[in-house]
């Protein structure tokens, strides 16, 4: 059972770092530390976010995406029920963090999550124009 469950953890990371590399210099940039406890938490909740076969998993972030989606959960554009959500989940984890580790973590994957909001309304946009 515990081959299952890494041989799988190493698919979803293998997976989110070829198809979507912004995302991995993001968590590496935002979250990488000595201990990179951090950065293992990042890139469990960016899996859960970004993967799997759904229309978020074919969607490709780019770094200015990114960026802006870093921008506006910096700037207090972000819900706070989300919020929430993202640090139950970062509690959840079988990693202490520093409470400084947990609030990077959250921000950056709500910028991630920004991210993937603010594209799927350009596409849809895009669609109802066409």
């Amino acid at each position: 059972m515990i081959g299952n469950h890494q041989e799988l953890a190493e698919h979803d990371v293998s997976w989110l770092a070829i198809r979507q590399p912004a995302v991995m210099r993001l968590l590496e940039r935002e979250l990488a530390t000595d201990d990179n406890d951090a950065f293992a938490a990042g890139l469990e909740l960016a899996c859960r976010v970004l993967g799997g076969r759904t229309p978020v998993g074919d969607m490709r972030l780019d770094h200015q995406s990114l960026a802006v989606g870093l921008a506006a959960v910096r700037g207090g554009k972000c819900d706070r029920a989300m919020v929430r959500s993202l640090r139950d989940q970062i509690e959840e984890l079988n990693v202490v963090l520093l409470p400084q580790e947990a609030d990077a973590v959250a921000t950056v994957i709500a910028a991630v999550i920004w991210a993937v909001l603010d594209m799927s309304v350009r596409e849809l946009d895009d669609t109802l124009v066409a």
